[in-house]
């Protein structure tokens, strides 16, 4: 006898949103919680939701984009290394389910939409309050339909009887339900996971730490559980890194944009006011996948107390940890370089101090003539690094943004083994997916948006095999 239709292992963005859809569409469901709330990741995020062709982007006078130009940008940047027909899905279905998400409450202002990826045009639309704009509309939405849930439950293991799986135990009970919907999240808060499916985020040690860290049980479980019934694990190494300083532990999606960036060898090799979703990759490509940020003593004391280069997205969640109060103090700790020179503090720490002078001498005349003609950096102003003493911060690449590693799944959101045939009975959603996230993180809100879509979906499939496992058994 099943105790529900459908169980859903995890209460976040893709876990509500399979929730809600499974319930209108007439299954009974429950979902299970490891944390003592809901919302998980989605609730903790900056609440970006990447679309195209919404009415807020016709608010915001774009009346032309097309889930066809989505499709053609994110291929493009991933070099086809993500599932197409997913993405597919997610493309079409991501217009409409913005709307959706407006029907349940969440505000997306059109002077909030912003480019949050390398695309000509703004899709990433911004929710007002962060995630807990998109978070609380689906939480009060599954409240409102009477959807059980039940917190504080880690699941230990799925359940499998005959090839299938029938349910699961959690809190040393079996729950039993003809479908399960894993949306357990990624893994970014275990070494161990790291270490195995993110090397090149888990290479910097103890610099390494995930945006998840406030959700203590993104641990990979739904990998575990996949796993132990024969799921494939797919997109090893993939995911979003976003870079750090040697300043502090904290978000730093944004550096600011009055530093000059190089490598070991000394030179550029980025805009530094690149979005996270360029910088942090090509950082991870340079010697030693790690990089130092250049200043002098005038642009410290008047420019690193502009912290408007951090929030572009409006989500209130921005840490400054760049300003000059907090820089002098780390100098004392030796967490930042000095010296009267640029040679010599290329010398102190482990860069080409020649070749830095000469990249900070062209840097210079090219802003004495207000334009950056090497990498075209575009800010309020252009600060030369011209003043002794000199300055650097070493910057890594060592925040987890996303993690890409994950079970496989088909057009149907049903969990596919290593030959690629469906599990019978199990079906998966959100950041537990491997089949997201290629080579590059094409844009802010690639993460919500694909959460919510394919929860919707996974619900609405799900509650369509609940039935006719109710008519077979019958």
């Amino acid at each position: 006898m099943a105790d529900f239709d459908v169980i859903i292992v995890g209460g976040g963005g893709a876990g509500l949103s399979a929730a809600i859809e499974a319930t209108e569409a007439g299954a009974s469901c429950i979902v299970l919680e490891a944390d003592t709330k809901l919302g998980g990741a989605t609730a903790l995020s900056a609440g970006v939701f990447y679309a195209a062709n919404t009415s807020v982007q016709r608010e915001a006078g774009i009346a032309d984009d097309t889930a066809d130009a989505m499709f053609e940008y994110v291929m493009a940047v991933n070099q086809w290394a993500v599932k197409p027909d997913i993405f597919r899905i997610i493309c079409d279905e991501s217009g409409p389910t913005i709307e959706w998400l407006r029907g349940l409450g969440t505000r997306f202002p059109p002077q909030f939409l912003v480019k949050s990826g390398v695309e000509s045009v703004a899709r990433g639309h911004s929710s007002e309050g962060a995630g807990g704009g998109i978070a609380d509309a689906l939480i009060n939405k599954a409240g409102a339909l009477g959807i059980e849930t039940a917190l504080d439950t880690r699941v230990e293991r799925l359940l499998v009887e005959d090839g299938r799986v029938v349910g699961v135990r959690a809190g040393g009970m079996d729950l039993r339900a003809p479908v399960i919907i894993v949306t357990t999240g990624g893994f970014g808060n275990s070494a161990t996971m790291r270490e195995k499916h993110f090397p090149s985020a888990a290479q910097h040690g103890e610099w390494t730490w995930a945006v998840h860290d406030p959700a203590p049980f993104i641990l990979g479980d739904g990998l575990t559980m996949g796993e132990q019934v024969g799921a494939a694990i797919v997109g090893h190494d993939t995911g979003l890194v976003l870079p750090t300083s040697g300043v502090g532990k904290f978000v730093e999606a944004f550096l600011p944009p009055w530093v000059m960036l190089v490598n070991e060898e000394g030179r550029r090799f980025v805009p530094e006011v690149a979005a996270y979703t360029i910088c942090g990759y090509l950082i991870n490509e340079q010697t030693n996948a790690h990089a130092y940020a250049i200043f002098d003593e005038p642009t410290l004391i008047e420019a690193s107390n502009d912290v408007s280069y951090l929030d572009p997205y409006n989500s209130g969640l921005a840490t400054p940890t760049w300003e000059e109060r907090t820089i002098r103090s780390r100098l004392t700790e030796g967490k930042v370089f000095s010296a009267p020179a640029l040679e010599a503090l290329g010398e102190q720490c482990g860069v080409d101090g020649v070749a830095l002078a000469e990249t900070a001498r062209r840097y210079n005349e090219d802003i004495a003539e207000g334009i950056d003609r090497q990498y075209f950096k575009k800010a309020k102003k252009l600060f030369p690094v011209a003043n002794a003493p000199f300055y650097a911060v070493e910057v890594r690449a060592a925040i987890i943004g996303v993690t890409g590693a994950g079970l496989d799944v088909d057009r149907e959101c049903r969990v596919l083994d290593g030959e690629g045939r469906t599990i019978p009975g199990l079906y998966a959603a959100g950041e537990v997916l491997g089949v997201i996230h290629g080579r590059r993180y094409a844009g802010g809100g690639l993460s919500i948006g694909p959460a919510v879509i394919l929860g919707r979906k996974a619900g609405q499939n799900a509650a369509i095999a609940a039935r006719q496992a109710a008519l077979i058994d019958a």
